[in-house]
C-alpha cells in the first residue's frame, strides 16, 4: 500500500512539473542567433547566413571566430569585419572578407555573436581546389 501511495505522488508531482517548465521558457526574452555557412560553389570567401530567431534586436551581429582545419590557407582577420544590427525574424549575409586557398578537404567552424550575448556556431566540410570551393 505505502509502495502504491508513494509511486502515485511522484507521478502526480511530475505532471504537475510540466506546465511550469513550459511557462518559465515562455518568460525568456532577447535575441537568437541561428547561422549556416552557404554551401554550393565559392570561390575565395565564405559565406554566412545569420538569423534572429529571437523576440528582440541582435545588435552588433559579427563573426567572432573562425576556424579551418586541412590542407587549405584562410587569412580570417576579425578586426576587418563590419557589425550589423538584425531585427526579429530578419537574416542577413555575413563573409569573412579573407582569402581562401588550398587543395583538399578542409573542415570550418564559424561562430558569430552580438551584443546581448547570443551566439551561434556553424560546422561544414567541404572540397577546395586552388580558391575554388565546394561546400555541400
Amino acid at each position: 500500500m505505502k509502495k502504491t501511495v508513494i509511486v502515485a505522488f511522484v507521478l502526480v508531482s511530475s505532471i504537475l512539473l510540466v506546465p511550469m517548465t513550459n511557462s518559465v521558457q515562455a518568460i525568456q526574452s532577447g535575441p537568437e542567433l541561428e547561422s549556416h555557412i552557404r554551401n554550393g560553389f565559392r570561390v575565395a570567401t565564405f559565406e554566412i547566413l545569420v538569423k534572429n530567431i529571437g523576440d528582440e534586436t541582435a545588435h552588433n551581429v559579427r563573426i567572432t571566430d573562425a576556424t579551418v582545419t586541412g590542407n587549405i590557407f584562410f587569412n580570417f582577420q576579425e578586426s576587418n569585419l563590419p557589425s550589423k544590427d538584425i531585427e526579429p525574424g530578419y537574416t542577413i549575409d555575413l563573409d569573412t572578407r579573407s582569402l581562401v586557398i588550398g587543395f583538399g578537404n578542409f573542415t570550418l567552424s564559424i561562430t558569430v555573436t552580438c551584443d546581448e550575448g547570443a551566439s551561434s556556431t556553424s560546422s561544414v566540410v567541404g572540397l577546395i581546389m586552388g580558391p575554388f570551393m565546394i561546400i555541400p
